[in-house]
């Protein structure tokens, strides 16, 4: 019988370091990852990783994990929920699950493209 390691409740915390230091770090990537996700939710009523990532250019040595910040800041501020979940459409993604991010608050959403597109 294998014995399962204890509950490590730092899971959260390492992420949200993570992401605290592509804020710092990756700023200007992460708000045109955020336009970008922000002009398909107003388009679409929805937006995921797979609908980012080709409007986008990731450079190579930066994780698209950065994609994830969008998407949780964005929640956070009550712009987009978690609605469900679908595979991914990416070769290289191996049809791992995504979270499909469901627009609440059209009116925030603009706002905050506004804002973004004005912000240089």
């Amino acid at each position: 019988m294998a014995v399962l390691p204890p509950p490590c409740g730092d899971g959260e915390a390492r992420r949200d370091a993570a992401l605290g230091l592509l804020r710092a770090h990756r700023a200007a990537l992460i708000r045109e990852c955020t336009a970008a996700a922000l002009r398909v939710a107003l388009d679409r009523g929805e937006v995921c990783a797979d609908d980012v990532r080709p409007l986008v250019t990731i450079p190579a040595d930066v994780s698209p994990k950065l994609v994830g910040v969008v998407f949780k800041d964005l929640a956070y501020a009550g712009i987009l929920r978690r609605d469900r979940f679908k595979n991914s459409n990416r070769p290289a993604a191996h049809a791992r699950p995504l979270s499909v991010w469901a627009l609440v608050d059209a009116t925030a959403a603009a706002a905050r493209l506004t804002e973004l597109c004005t912000d240089h």
